[in-house]
This record gives C-alpha cells, sequence and structure tokens, in this order.
C-alpha cells in the first residue's frame, strides 16, 4: 500500500500540474486567483498557495497591473529540454511545413510518452477556416484524437488491452468510452491509418464540422513511436482527396522512417521503461 507521505506528494504533484494545464490554456489572457480556483477544483488557501510557490521558481508569474497569473519564463527552458530529448521534432520541422504547404491544412507531430501522446509539433495551413486542436505539450492519453490513436492501433493486443484497461480514469474527461475507441482502433487497423470525427472534449460532442488523420511513424520493429497528424474541417476529407491526404502522409512516413530510423530505435527503448514504471506506480497504488 502506498505510503501517506507519497500519496501527499502525488497529490501536491498533481495539483501543480494542474494549475500549469490551466495557466497553459489560458496562456494568452491569463488567470485570476478565483479563474484558477474554477478550474483546478482547489480552494482559495491551497491555490494561493500553490501559485506563490510557481510564481517564486519562475514555473507562473504574476501581471503587477492585474493580478492575472501566467505561464512563467522558465517553462520555455524545460520545454526546450523537452524538444531535446524528443529531438525527432527538430529533425522533422521540414515536413512539418512542406505538408502544411501542401495540403494548407494543419499538421502535427505526436509521440508516444508512456501511455500518453505528447504534440511536439504543430504546423497551420494557409486554408482560411483554421482547425487547430493541438499546442505543442498538449497531452492526451493513447487513442484519444487521431493521431493519438494512430499510435495506440498499431500496437500488439495485448499491449492495448493494457493501456485501455490502465487509462479508464484518464480517459473518464473526453467523450470515448471503450466499445467506441476499440471499433475505431479495428477501423485504423482495416484502413491503415487513423481517422476521428468526434470533438476530443466532453460536451463538444455535437460540433461535427472538423476531423484528423493519423499515420504512425514506427521503429525498426514496427512499434509506432510516433504519428503525423492532419486536421481540417470534416468537408475536407471527402474522397478523393482523403485518400490523397493519406497517401501523402504515408510517403513522408516511410520517408522519416528511413531517414532517421536511428532517432526512432533510439525513443523506443525509453518507451518501454516509461509504460513499465507508469505500471509499477499504479500498482503500488492499488
Amino acid at each position: 500500500m502506498e505510503q501517506p507521505e507519497t500519496t501527499e506528494v502525488s497529490r501536491t504533484t498533481a495539483r501543480v500540474m494542474a494549475i500549469v494545464d490551466a495557466l497553459a490554456q489560458a496562456a494568452d489572457e491569463g488567470l485570476r486567483l478565483a479563474d484558477v480556483m474554477r478550474a483546478t477544483g482547489l480552494n482559495k488557501t491551497t491555490a494561493h498557495r500553490l501559485l506563490a510557490g510557481l510564481v517564486s521558481t519562475g514555473l507562473a508569474d504574476q501581471a503587477a497591473e492585474t493580478g492575472r497569473f501566467f505561464v512563467g519564463i522558465r517553462l520555455l527552458g524545460l520545454a526546450q529540454a523537452a524538444k531535446r530529448r524528443f529531438r525527432l521534432a527538430a529533425l522533422i520541422e521540414p515536413v512539418l511545413v512542406r505538408l502544411s504547404q501542401q495540403t494548407q491544412d494543419t499538421l502535427s507531430l505526436v509521440a508516444r510518452s508512456g501511455d500518453e501522446a505528447v504534440c511536439l509539433d504543430s504546423r497551420e495551413g494557409s486554408f482560411p477556416i483554421k482547425v487547430l486542436t493541438l499546442h505543442a505539450g498538449d497531452r492526451r492519453p493513447l487513442g484519444i484524437g487521431a493521431g493519438s490513436l494512430a499510435l495506440l492501433a498499431f500496437l500488439p493486443d495485448d499491449e492495448v488491452d493494457r493501456i485501455l484497461q490502465q487509462q479508464v480514469g484518464q480517459r473518464a474527461d473526453f467523450p470515448f468510452d471503450d466499445i467506441q475507441i476499440r471499433q475505431m482502433i479495428e477501423a485504423a487497423r482495416r484502413q491503415g491509418y487513423a481517422y476521428n470525427d468526434v470533438h476530443v472534449f466532453r460536451g463538444m460532442e455535437t460540433i461535427t464540422h472538423m476531423a484528423g488523420v493519423g499515420v504512425p511513424i514506427t521503429a525498426s520493429d514496427g512499434t509506432p513511436v510516433a504519428a503525423l497528424h492532419l486536421t481540417a474541417i470534416t468537408q475536407r476529407f471527402d474522397q478523393p482527396r482523403r485518400d490523397n491526404i493519406v497517401a501523402l502522409l504515408r510517403q513522408e512516413a516511410a520517408h522519416i522512417e528511413q531517414s532517421f530510423m536511428p532517432v526512432l530505435d533510439a525513443m523506443r527503448p525509453l518507451l518501454v521503461a516509461e509504460s513499465r514504471n507508469s505500471t509499477k506506480t499504479r500498482s503500488r497504488s492499488g
């Protein structure tokens, strides 16, 4: 059983991350203390104490004029460190730029980190109607969103089962149940790519004018470690354009695999280790 001290540390860490996530979502306008409380469910005393700690370490800033809180400048350095770890993003930046120019739609690169998908980079296309559902640094459980679904769908069945079982709590915030995700996995395997036209945020399922496709990027043993994710309005996925888009993404994914296989292979052991650590942590907490 998890020790009380460990439980308290985990709870505090989760609260701090909830605040950082809330500030990141409101990066342009910032948040008042009341906004942070509303977004995180924390009481005034706890929210103020944790915000003060974040400000003192440079992880958050407070505007003197308005009192609003923003993500801190120190996070820029941490983001650069993360990009160095996932150096695939820097290597294939020209690919994202080229694809966004060719398709005029929004392109993202997502990679697997443990049992989550993290967005490493995004590029907007020039099509007048913008659809941007992923920003660099965004994390989602595997299976949520087209790129994340591409990472999950092409894993072995036993790994898919483990992830779906262990991610039940994390997926509760999204409008996808296990039956629906498994149906999407079957469709992705049958088609060779992932497709999602359901809004990933709960309460917005009725928004049907956007969709995404995801194509996996694999290591030398066939394990998906990253994915190209294209998002557009639904009408832009009408045939034959959808097949043309998928063919283009597959072509670029094959080029990435051919050019950067040592980088992709280096990512895979890290993923295995993170998954095992995540499993151990959940086992201890149970």
